[in-house]
């Protein structure tokens, strides 16, 4: 579990130690895809897209709110 840690660790540092125009990039993706409005925007967009990738996209943002959970803990 240490090593799983400490890889996350290192990631983190590698993202944030990025040219300074990724910022703006982390920013965005922070701010637009967290997961209320993956709920909120992205899952009824794609509703009204296509009923597979509706489905889709629920279960993925479950699947990762529910590892953020799990590797929080």
């Amino acid at each position: 579990m240490d090593a799983l840690h400490e890889a996350g660790i290192r990631a983190a540092v590698a993202l944030q130690a990025g040219p300074p125009w990724l910022e703006h990039f982390w920013l965005f993706l922070t701010s637009h895809l967290d997961p209320n409005s993956m709920y909120t925007v992205c899952f009824p967009l794609a509703r009204s897209l296509d009923d597979h990738v509706s489905m889709m996209v629920l279960w993925i943002a479950l699947v990762a709110e529910w590892l953020n959970v799990v590797l929080k803990w």
